[in-house]
């Protein structure tokens, strides 16, 4: 190795273009960035549930559907009824929507004594409404109340379907239908109050919401590393090369990405933050080695001097540094990688997502670390002595020898509220809940959460959810039985609490079974006749809007029930899909088949599995972790006792989740896979510190306090970037983001006190050295 960090010092300039040039490669690509927070990233890849919602959604049509909320004091009027009309129009032109459901433009079924009509339920001349007649038709037809228009008549809905696009292209697309359909949507608010909800809204919102957030949160995070190299090292280079290197690791990092053809997603878009304070932790372990080696090259008689150290001393002082940083600073950087790598493993996309890049970005910052840094200070002007950090005498020499004094006199202390805390976070971790809640990721003032409130109270919930009935052999879901099973099931659905509005094949046929009885009520019933049945099947898939083809699909193989519940909260909604399966169960034969999917269903079964997920993952990466820290160091011992200070930060922190009401969901079941690996940095500097400082014959007393005095001080500026770094997350308007940064803040924050206090006290133990004090580094 020291002939490589030789070569590299001798071509400092070279190494610096090479590096400029491949960035400007990287940077070029950030014209293509692209960002997705839709619930699809969230959901796992490849599952059978998955599969299943795909074919469906070929059959009966996805999800993608825009709300539009109109309110005002009578909508039956003719004037507000021209208004519906002309915004109907206007959606229907926006490029990307397939079609739109309002009052003015959807059709009637009635019958007479001679005939059934089929007409527009608004009539094309408003000066002709009837509006007694109009509010009669929509009370007896169930498609219409609560789905186009509230009971009271004080608001109404439009529908907007949106077209199917490959995943690749609608990104952008949709993104921009949604946009088109709110600005045309809110040209009203002068007149009506306009609400807009769906699950395309909800995604730009959360969209917009990462944007804010990465334009605030990484200046805002770099202006704080700044203040911490400010305070560390006093001095021009000691900013200007950690934030070279935190630069160039985010722009190949964000530049492979985008080259990769992967948007940023919830979960990625912490990605700049971390890497921010991730990075710079390195170069101020660097940089603190650097600084003492060239005290030590130059003597210290010479502290006073005002003359520039020569280049040969420098050069010696950045081999030193070299030789004495590269095997902590290559264990942090495996262990944080393993950390990440494992969710690299995870079978949603945008886990994985993160466990990729996030793998790319630390090794980047190992990287830069050992070439661009030393890199950079041989070609720099070597600094005065005057300008040299870190003195003895200055008062963190002074807290960190009284530190280490504290830890050899008072470890019975340390290991008491040690335990202490570990009992309190092993009662909050009963406490602890699996649950996600998708419209829960926006704060309650959200628009798209107050949209959703007021469609729930005026009409029905905004969140999708469809049963489907599906035969095998050559049964068809027209039978008879099957149908009269079908209503049942329906009826019950209607009835619970979380089902805000049902509609299936059922009601078409109610409502052309009465019209072809003269609108007789007593026939607002589903026949019993296989014949009549068939007869009125055919009579509903002739009609051009096509209305059946949601319901029921061609080859009469399946159908649908289709509802709309307010629930997004995965316990809840689970719990109404278990009474659908009992239902089901009871109502149907064996060789008809009962599934509910959708959207939400997915998301509440990806959030089943993210305890199963999160233990495999965190069982990798502890194994990777200890085996990579036992490899390197020589000893189990050590590989173990460093998980006690870097895995009990983690374990508060679910302690603390379990306390708090912080639900164990998709994003923050991440936090122990990245924590553990984050974590176990500092122990590593300590260990490699505390064992050279034996190596040299010192006693284990002494050895802490040598090892606190050389490490402690970059312990204490890499764990306040860290902490500081996700902290600025936790102001995010996007509760996942802001729960997830809060909470790594307070991982990193006890981190830094388990490092300080438990780890050396734990290494005060004998046992722990015997037989691995004089192996080599």
């Amino acid at each position: 190795m020291h002939q490589c960090w030789a070569w590299l010092l001798s071509h400092a300039v070279l190494t610096l273009v090479l590096i400029a040039l491949l960035t400007g490669l990287f940077l070029w690509q950030f014209q293509n960035l692209q960002f997705d927070t839709s619930s699809s990233t969230l959901i796992l890849s490849g599952s059978p549930e998955n599969v299943y919602y795909d074919r469906i959604r070929k059959v009966f049509g996805g999800d993608q559907v825009l709300l539009v909320g109109i309110t005002s004091a009578d909508l039956l009027q003719s004037q507000h009824l021209r208004r519906i009309r002309d915004l109907t129009g206007e959606l229907e032109n926006i490029p990307g929507v397939r079609r739109v459901l309002s009052l003015t433009n959807v059709t009637d079924v009635q019958g007479t004594k001679d005939e059934v009509l089929v007409s527009p339920l608004v009539p094309t001349n408003l000066d002709n409404l009837n509006k007694d007649i109009l509010r009669a038709r929509l009370r007896s037809n169930p498609f219409y109340e609560k789905s186009l228009i509230s009971p009271d008549g004080r608001t109404a809905s439009l529908i907007v379907f949106l077209e199917e696009i490959e995943r690749g292209d609608a990104l952008n697309q949709e993104r921009d239908v949604t946009r088109n359909v709110r600005a045309a949507a809110h040209k009203l608010d002068s007149e009506y109050q306009v609400f807009i909800g769906g699950l395309p809204e909800m995604e730009l919102e959360g969209t917009e919401s990462m944007i804010r957030d990465l334009r605030l949160f990484t200046p805002v995070t770099l202006l704080l590393v700044m203040g911490i190299l400010m305070a560390s090292f006093r001095c021009l280079r000691g900013i200007a090369i950690p934030l070279g290197v935190i630069a160039l690791t985010l722009s190949w990092t964000v530049g492979a990405m985008v080259w990769s053809g992967r948007p940023l997603k919830v979960t990625t878009v912490i990605l700049p933050s971390l890497l921010i304070a991730n990075g710079c932790s390195y170069v101020i372990h660097f940089l603190a080695q650097y600084y003492q080696a060239l005290v030590r090259c130059c003597g210290t008689d010479r502290w006073e001097g005002k003359e520039a150290i020569d280049l040969e001393k420098n050069r010696a002082s950045l081999l030193e540094a070299l030789r004495i940083v590269h095997t902590p600073l290559f264990i942090s950087a495996a262990t944080t990688m393993a950390g990440f790598g494992a969710l690299a493993l995870n079978r949603i996309p945008a886990v994985r997502d993160l466990g990729i890049f996030a793998t790319l970005g630390i090794c980047l910052s190992y990287f830069f670390c050992m070439t661009l840094v030393p890199a950079a200070l041989m070609v720099l002007p070597a600094p005065r002595f005057e300008h040299l950090p870190g003195k003895a005498g200055s008062h963190r020499h002074s807290f960190l020898r009284e530190l280490g004094e504290f830890n050899i006199h008072h470890r019975g202390w340390v290991y008491t509220v040690a335990l202490a805390s570990a009992v309190w976070a092993l009662w909050g971790l009963f406490r602890l809940e699996v649950h996600t809640d998708y419209l829960g990721y926006f704060r309650k003032r959200a628009p798209v959460v107050q949209a959703a409130h007021q469609f729930q109270q005026r009409l029905a919930g905004i969140a999708p959810l469809s049963v489907i009935v599906e035969t095998t052999g050559q049964r068809l879901v027209i039978e008879p039985q099957i149908l009269k099973a079908t209503e049942t099931l329906q009826n019950s659905l209607a009835h619970t609490t979380g089902m805000d509005l049902t509609l299936s094949v059922i009601d078409i046929l109610k409502l052309l079974h009465r019209a072809f009885h003269d609108e007789d009520p007593h026939y607002f019933a589903l026949p019993s006749d296989p014949h009549l049945i068939g007869d009125l099947i055919d009579f509903a898939e002739s009609d051009p809007n096509g209305l059946s083809e949601d319901f029921i699909s061609n080859d009469h193989k399946s159908l649908r029930i289709f509802g709309r519940t307010h629930l997004f909260s995965s316990t809840e909604l689970n719990k109404e899909l278990d009474h659908i399966q009992q239902e089901a169960s009871q109502l149907f034969p064996a060789d008809v088949r009962v599934h509910a999917t959708g959207t939400l269903v997915l998301m509440n079964q990806t959030s089943d599995q993210v305890a199963t997920e999160q233990v495999k993952g965190l069982v990798v990466s502890v194994l990777l972790i200890v085996s990579i820290v036992i490899i390197l160091l020589g000893s189990w011992r050590i590989g173990l006792l460093v998980l006690v200070p870097a895995g009990l930060p983690v374990f508060l922190c679910f302690g603390l989740m379990g306390w708090s009401g912080v639900s164990l969901n998709v994003n923050t079941s991440l936090i122990a896979n990245i924590a553990i690996g984050i974590a176990v940095n500092n122990c590593i500097h300590y260990v490699v510190h505390f064992r050279r400082s034996l190596n040299t014959g010192l006693s284990i007393s002494d050895s802490t306090r040598e090892s606190l005095k050389n490490v402690g001080g970059p312990m204490l500026a890499t764990s306040v970037a860290l902490t500081l770094g996700f902290l600025v997350f936790g102001f995010s308007s996007f509760v996942p983001v802001s729960h997830f940064g809060l909470l790594s803040a307070f991982i990193m924050g006890v981190d830094l006190i388990a490092n300080l206090f438990l780890l050396p006290s734990l290494m005060l133990s004998e046992r722990v050295w015997s037989g691995f004090i004089r192996s080599p580094l």
